[in-house]
């Protein structure tokens, strides 16, 4: 029972500090409620704004950005290990007599 007890406390806790100290357009929630002045009135602007913003959103769909590997400063990435012809001859050849004895 204590463990219960002490979970709901600390959602109530964990709640208490969004509604006071977590900014969501400019204020916080309890200014929000201040400045409403009721609970009916704020539910009623806050589901105004959230509908206005799902509006907003489905209007302009944000363009996707392929995301690739960072560059540092130059516009072609070259791979970090150093291959020499001679090097890829030997791996070529290692490779053919594997799959040949297969």
């Amino acid at each position: 029972m204590l463990r219960v007890a002490l979970k709901i406390l600390l959602a109530a806790a964990a709640l208490a500090a969004v509604w006071a100290f977590v900014p969501i357009g400019g204020q916080t929630l309890a200014e929000r409620f201040h400045r409403a002045g009721g609970a009916a009135a704020f539910a009623e602007r806050t589901f105004e704004e959230l509908r206005v913003a799902v509006e907003r959103r489905e209007q302009k769909p944000k363009p996707r950005v392929p995301r690739g590997q960072a560059r540092s400063g130059s516009a072609v990435a070259h791979p970090s290990e150093d291959y020499r012809a001679s090097d890829q001859k030997a791996l070529n050849r290692i490779l053919t007599s594997r799959l040949e004895d297969r």
